[in-house]
């Protein structure tokens, strides 16, 4: 039996009769066993205790084995047949099972996650009468079971609809008026776009477990997840990061940010819900070796933070800059630290007024007179040098960022002469 649960495969090339012949499979398929949710607990770092759980639809055969219907799920959807009724069907009662396991739950603010299809959704909101929805299943069980709303998020998933993201507002509206969360599922995956959490103005979004993993190895992939936490504050948004699988994952994750995991570093999902402070204990020690661990990296980028502008300090004593940008001494920036790429000089309106000049492998120092009248107002570290010499006419350092052309890392020190002209120095910088 378990070799029919399985995707199609060329389901486009299929003639109608095999469709119907393999939607009876499936039909026949899962009679034999029973539909049941199992749950992923999902854990707050914050609270260093449960969350809430993610229900996963299961079905379990008399020989008590156990499969996922995670193939089931991912078939899109036909109208024309009743596989979709098929996929309707079974969803609802796997969301309306994982509810009443609320009233069970002995963790009173627990939260479970319900994955619902775009697709699905679409259906649903067809069915629209008068210019009115009908009240969905999900809202009527939980009124009927007295469940405090705030504790189901429904977790859209991140399966493709042809038709624009905006025919699913009026849906989300009204489960975010009666008092649901809302999650927007697998933030990173090839189906998932950004607008989603624009349309959607999620209360939590989950980052795809292949993004986190990439991020450990491409530094694109960190600074997408940089960008993702970034964007995600400023909006009043929760990450949850799933897929959590070993120590050093969950570190990458709490790097950007993550409030809540999931994964099998803590718990594959099982029948029952986990208890309040089942994960504490375990909990405290990964989060204590990961403080550990960035207090050593601070200190390290303060030490070499402070030998840099202490060479740079010394320097100043040294090269004298006119009024035109001009250095008496090129040599000695490039001398006084073997990781200095470059330098040039601006105005304070950002207009280059210097060549560029670099150092080689061979020592040569090259003037870029084509750089010369380029503005670098755009420049984040531009405008951070404007913020921060406004307090202070010390040496001014950047975050790294990584430089197209050399293909390296970089951070830029900068400094005010004459309260007219920036000097820009890069340097190389490894994390």
């Amino acid at each position: 039996m378990l070799a029919k649960i399985r995707p199609f495969r060329n389901k486009n090339l299929m003639e109608s009769e095999k469709i119907d012949k393999l939607i009876e499979e499936w039909q026949k398929d899962l009679s034999y066993g029973e539909i049941l949710p199992f749950y992923q607990p999902i854990l707050s770092l914050e609270k260093k205790e449960v969350f809430g759980h993610e229900a996963l639809g299961r079905i379990r055969y008399n020989n008590a084995q156990v499969y996922s219907l995670g193939n089931f799920f991912l078939q899109e959807s036909i109208k024309e047949h009743e596989f979709n009724e098929l996929q309707k069907d079974i969803d609802r009662k796997l969301r309306i099972s994982a509810i009443d396991s609320l009233t069970t739950d002995k963790n009173p603010n627990s939260k479970i996650f319900l994955n619902i299809s775009p697709a699905i959704m679409m259906s649903y909101i067809e069915q629209i009468k008068d210019g009115k929805l009908p009240i969905p299943h999900t809202i009527v069980r939980v009124k009927e079971l007295g469940i405090e709303p705030n504790r189901i998020v429904i977790e859209i998933t991140e399966a493709y609809i042809h038709k624009n993201l905006e025919y699913l507002r009026p849906l989300i509206e009204m489960y975010k008026d009666f008092g649901f969360l809302i999650a927007v599922d697998d933030l990173g995956s090839k189906a998932s776009n950004l607008d989603r959490i624009g349309i959607f103005k999620p209360d939590i979004i989950k980052v795809d477990m292949q993004l986190l993993r990439m991020s450990m190895f491409e530094r694109s992939y960190k600074e997408i997840l940089y960008t993702i936490s970034k964007l995600s504050e400023s909006l009043g948004i929760s990450i949850l990061f799933e897929g959590v699988e070993t120590g050093e994952e969950l570190n990458q994750a709490m790097s950007f940010g993550a409030r809540y995991v999931q994964g099998f570093l803590f718990s594959k999902a099982k029948e029952s819900l986990s208890e309040k402070n089942e994960f504490k204990e375990k909990l405290e020690l990964y989060l204590e070796k990961f403080h550990d661990l960035k207090q050593y990296e601070i200190r390290q980028k303060v030490i070499w933070e402070e030998n840099i502008k202490t060479k740079l300090t010394e320097l100043i004593k040294e090269i004298s800059l006119d009024e035109n940008g001009n250095l008496e001494s090129n040599s000695k920036i490039f001398d006084i630290d073997k990781d200095i790429l470059r330098f040039y000089v601006t105005d304070l309106k950002g207009n280059q007024v210097s060549p560029n000049y670099i150092k080689e492998y061979d020592q040569i120092f090259i003037n870029e007179e084509k750089k010369n009248r380029s503005n670098w107002t755009w420049r984040p570290y531009f405008l951070n040098h404007i913020y921060e010499s406004s307090k202070s006419n010390s040496w001014i350092f950047s975050q790294p960022y990584h430089d197209i052309e050399k293909d390296i890392l970089l951070r830029t020190f900068s400094k005010t002469f004459l309260n007219k002209l920036i000097l820009f120095l890069d340097i190389n910088y490894k994390e």
